[in-house]
């Protein structure tokens, strides 16, 4: 039974090859059934997983507004999916970057085995017509004027992994996002005014960012000041690249979007409290699945983004922001209830034919033809 194309086509140019002795993740894993059905039973059935090792899974997040080789990798253990990589073809190069924080690691495991890792790679690197994707992080390594940053990893890993994001994801948006994080960073207090801005793949956690850094200035009776700050975090896709209420430039790989708990709070509609939100919120098809989930959090299944999901893409005309309730639906199933909501899935799979996201379509159907197929084994 097939997964998807991507990791079929992985695990076959991989055939047999203990990849894990230097890459440290296999394309063909003797769990992958079991560890991917839970993917899909825990919610997540918006993301192509592809790789594997022993703690966490790799996968390709859908995103309708980009191919499916352009969209960014993103990795799981025990907490939400959080990007790693702008893309599929510089994963291998980005999944080494963790392991620069020890010197002694860059020599004896990465430096001194580098052909085996060339060699490794060259399927892949071909597979994803980018030979020369290894090329930066070779000139790093090599590079004399970076050895103060690779051997003072807790002093400057923060640079380092701004230097791969800023060559892989070489954009204007990860430069917004960069001097966003920079600045709430440096100055505890930093909140610049709420704009609609374009951060790319980083749009969740900028958001999530900004949110909880208003949070942190809000009270009952400024709410409304902040309301837009609050309200684009949790209409973000849940699941995703959280933000701890203390958050740093570099992820936590164990933050959850169960930390928007203190941002939901503020959406209610009580009539006894000082404040309320404006117009341009409560009228949105959202504002009441946030109410319904600040009420009845830990039995919420996804059911009303879902219809708001309808409502977006027929009404306002905004299929993105639809699938993006869509994927939302999903996680809340999963978290509460331990499987996908599975309407949540066929409502992704209606939407996607309908706005000729082929590519997302044929993954959907495929690995729901897998979940499927599995559901009755594990």
């Amino acid at each position: 039974m097939k997964l998807n194309k991507i990791h079929q086509d992985l695990k076959k140019l991989y055939k047999d090859e203990e990849t894990d002795i230097i890459l440290g993740f296999q394309f063909d894993d003797e769990e992958e059934i079991e560890k991917c059905f839970n993917i899909f039973r825990s919610g997540f059935w918006s993301v192509v997983p592809f790789a594997f090792d022993d703690y966490n899974n790799f996968a390709i997040r859908l995103m309708p507004n980009k191919n499916l080789s352009d969209s960014p990798v993103i990795t799981k253990g025990i907490a939400d999916f959080r990007t790693i990589s702008p893309n599929l073809s510089s994963f291998i190069a980005m999944s080494l970057l963790p392991l620069l924080k020890d010197i002694d690691i860059v020599n004896e495991e990465i430096k001194k085995k580098w052909q085996l890792l060339e060699e490794l790679s060259l399927p892949f690197r071909e597979y994803t017509d980018n030979l020369d994707s290894l090329k930066f992080l070779k000139e790093y390594l090599d590079n004399e004027n970076k050895l103060k940053y690779l051997e003072n990893s807790s002093e400057f890993y923060t640079k380092v992994y701004l230097d791969f994001w800023s060559h892989y994801y070489d954009t204007p948006q990860q430069k917004e996002y960069a001097k966003l994080m920079q600045s709430m960073v440096d100055d505890k207090s930093y909140l610049p005014d709420f704009e609609i801005k374009d951060y790319g793949i980083w749009n969740t956690r900028a958001y999530n960012a900004l949110a909880q850094r208003a949070y942190s200035k809000t009270n009952y009776k400024n709410v409304v000041e902040f309301e837009r700050y609050n309200f684009q975090s949790v209409i973000q896709p849940n699941g995703f690249d959280p933000v701890e209420y203390a958050f740093d430039i570099l992820p936590h790989a164990t933050s959850t979007s169960f930390e928007l708990d203190g941002i939901i709070s503020f959406f209610d509609t009580n009539p006894n409290l000082e404040w309320e939100y404006s117009n341009s919120i409560k009228e949105h098809p959202l504002f009441n699945v946030l109410e319904i989930i600040k009420k009845n959090k830990s039995t919420y299944n996804g059911d009303a983004h879902i219809k708001a999901a309808k409502a977006i893409d027929e009404e306002l005309n905004d299929p993105l922001m639809a699938w993006d309730a869509l994927v939302s639906a999903g996680y809340w199933g999963g978290v509460n209830f331990g499987q996908p909501n599975m309407n949540a899935w066929r409502a992704a799979i209606d939407l996607s034919e309908k706005h000729g996201w082929t590519e997302i379509n044929e993954v959907l159907i495929d690995q729901l033809e897998f979940y499927n197929h599995y559901k009755d084994k594990f």
